[in-house]
């Protein structure tokens, strides 16, 4: 089993600043930099590609206290509609996923990008999420903010209250793996749209498994809004990857031209 850690907290002056807001920070720039890192690659413009990513992780943050609070504390919204704009409280990664893609989207076509660089840029975000949420998932996994089941698996953590899963931390070596497979199937020139369709088929039915171990969650009909969300992103997943293989031949991501 894994030890049981207190999330380190650290003091500045009159601050206070816990290890989880330090890795999210991370999972910023680490985002940030993948994009434009292989957004250059491809030949996209590495600068439209900074400043689309900056906003699209606005939105992903915007959607993901968005999707939490609506589908996740639907009684707290009922009593304080004004939840809604504390955008600094809680987050749900699915809300993020889909508020950093569907921003994303709205970026690009106010950009006058056509349709194919719009595809390049959203398979960009999909193979650098993983290794952005690597960091994302670490901080969650010490802050110990998604207590699972109580379990005598290897996989637990000693909590004070006795061994249990902690869902941040099985998310936490998921993703690490997934990032290990994307590295490698990077090796080799992929079509473009393959990688944001492989983490979606990858990651929906994995978290559609962790939420089953969850506990203190809103669910409907017996699930989790996390658990309709997987569901959802597998089949897109699925789709988009037949799609793609379908239409065959390997496409050159074509340069993307700064726009104001």
């Amino acid at each position: 089993m894994f030890p049981y850690f207190e999330q380190p907290v650290f003091h500045l002056g009159g601050f206070q600043i816990a290890t989880f807001q330090i890795l999210v920070c991370s999972a910023v720039i680490v985002g940030h930099e993948v994009v434009v890192r292989r957004a250059r690659r491809l030949g996209f413009d590495p600068d439209l590609a900074s400043s689309l990513v900056a906003w699209t992780i606005f939105f992903g943050f915007l959607g993901s206290h968005l999707f939490d609070v609506v589908f996740y504390q639907p009684a707290e919204l009922r009593q304080n509609p004004l939840v809604l704009l504390q955008v600094w409280g809680s987050m749900s990664s699915f809300g993020g996923i889909i508020g950093g893609l569907a921003g994303g989207w709205w970026l690009t076509r106010r950009k006058g990008l056509s349709g194919s660089q719009i595809f390049v840029f959203l398979d960009i975000l999909g193979f650098a999420f993983p290794f952005a949420w690597i960091f994302g998932r670490a901080g969650c996994a010490l802050a110990h903010d998604h207590v699972g089941i109580p379990t005598t698996s290897f996989l637990a953590v000693r909590f004070p209250d006795g061994p249990r899963f902690d869902l941040g931390l099985l998310e936490l070596l998921y993703t690490i793996a997934m990032a290990a497979l994307f590295l490698l199937l990077d090796r080799r020139p992929r079509p473009t749209g393959f990688f944001v369709g492989l983490f979606f088929t990858l990651y929906g039915p994995v978290r559609f498994g962790f939420d089953v171990l969850r506990i203190g969650d809103e669910r409907y009909l017996g699930w989790t809004p996390g658990q309709y969300a997987s569901v959802a992103a597998t089949l897109f997943g699925i789709l988009l990857l037949f799609w793609v293989f379908q239409r065959g031949g390997e496409p050159e991501a074509r340069p993307a031209k700064s726009q104001s």
